[in-house]
């Protein structure tokens, strides 16, 4: 596998906070100063809440939480953005404390040419297994790993084949701080903890997959 090709494409970033009410005239407000600075084009008022969108990224406030959805280019720019949204509207909200952060990073990484995602995880992971994997029934078409640690905050690290692309292995990690805090800026550190992880320790294990 080319490691170096991993490449973070999506990520997701939630704020969990007490229930609110939400009037309509106050979320067109916090739309209005949103798309001052991000060209979202359209708003979608829901039961819960609403959802501003682009093309691109997408952004949720509910009753009870808060949530970006961002293609990612740049990982710096995508995390800037979402921070200044959950400030935005944290100020028109007046939320006074968080009850938890989460965050979600999902890449791809490019195989060797001619090479095949499910082929390498059944040769490299289920090498032990893989007559075993028979007794399940036919029609296998690969299989993954889901791995569970609980460090700062709780990881849960997805690897799969990307069965749309097997030229492509599908890496998602999903890390979730339930720990109350007040300000938004507290939870960027965490963020920039999430993104070094993915690089360091998951690229790492990637590694030895080969």
């Amino acid at each position: 596998m080319n490691i170096k090709s991993l490449t973070c494409k999506r990520m997701t970033a939630g704020l969990v906070y007490n229930p609110i009410q939400l009037q309509q005239p106050q979320v067109n407000r916090i739309y209005a100063d949103i798309t001052e600075r991000y060209p979202f084009q359209t708003l979608q008022h829901l039961p819960d809440g609403a959802r501003m969108a682009n093309p691109t990224s997408d952004f949720f406030i509910q009753f009870g939480r808060m949530q970006v959805n961002d293609n990612v280019d740049y990982f710096a720019s995508s995390k800037e953005r979402a921070l200044d949204l959950f400030q935005l509207a944290q100020a028109r909200l007046e939320v006074p404390k968080f009850n938890a952060f989460g965050i979600k990073l999902v890449a791809f990484l490019t195989v060797d040419e001619g090479g095949n995602s499910a082929a390498i995880l059944e040769e490299s992971v289920f090498k032990y297994v893989e007559h075993n994997l028979a007794l399940l029934g036919p029609g296998r078409q690969g299989a993954g790993l889901r791995i569970v640690l609980h460090q700062d905050g709780i990881l849960e690290l997805k690897i799969e084949p990307f069965f749309s692309d097997l030229t492509q292995l599908y890496v998602e990690l999903d890390i979730q701080h339930p720990t109350p805090f007040t300000e938004v800026s507290d939870v960027e550190p965490w963020m920039d903890s999430a993104y070094d992880y993915l690089f360091r320790e998951v690229q790492g294990f990637l590694e030895t997959l080969e």
